[in-house]
């Protein structure tokens, strides 16, 4: 066989790999945006300031932390991204990363996992009106292409219907393998700076 043509197989083959690779992870999902009421989840998190990429090892952090040291195993993570990258510098990003505890009330989790309080800011995100989209869930990869695939929808549309701006949440479903994003529109103003007053 010629070289040239071999190697041209070998470089068409990787990009349809990587083409199926995309797609699997949601390179060509369709998205729907839509208005419907969501919550309320039990937060376990902490703080981050700076590039929303790095959020990674905070979540990790809270998840490896509940798990190995309080007994206490989480199958959702969560972001709550509070600035839009681009008004606001990398380094000056807030967000709020860690797990949605499922089954259990606050006093609950206090009495039967004691010290997440004193390690973590724990908090209820309450129910709420809210603008909503999923996406698949397939790793990091699906986490940037939901940057770049969701969130000119969501703004789209929150803007053709008037809604006002809110941080975003983004809930990562490992088990559903689905991102859920969520603009809490119903949310007061005071409940997003309470959630970062009480994080740590």
């Amino acid at each position: 066989m010629n070289i040239f043509i071999f190697i041209a197989s070998v470089i068409l083959v990787a990009i349809i790999a990587g083409l199926l690779y995309l797609a699997w992870c949601g390179l060509f999902a369709n998205i729907t945006v839509e208005e419907r009421d969501e919550g309320p989840f039990l937060l376990v998190y902490k703080k981050h300031t700076g590039d929303y990429k790095n959020i990674g090892p905070v979540l990790d952090d809270v998840y490896h932390t509940l798990r190995d040291k309080h007994d206490l195993t989480t199958t959702r993570g969560f972001g709550l991204y509070y600035d839009n990258p681009q008004l606001v510098e990398k380094a000056d990003l807030r967000s709020l990363g860690g797990c949605v505890v499922d089954g259990i009330s606050p006093e609950e989790l206090h009495r039967l996992h004691p010290g997440v309080k004193e390690s973590f800011g724990v908090a209820v995100f309450p129910e709420s009106l809210s603008v909503a989209a999923e996406f698949p869930y397939r790793g990091t990869v699906s986490v940037i292409l939901g940057v770049f695939r969701v969130y000119p929808r969501l703004h789209t549309w929150m803007k053709k219907y008037k809604r006002r701006s809110v941080p975003v949440m983004e809930i990562y479903d490992t088990p559903n393998r689905k991102i859920t994003y969520l603009a809490a529109v119903g949310v007061p103003d005071s409940t997003y700076e309470n959630l970062l007053n009480q994080g740590t």
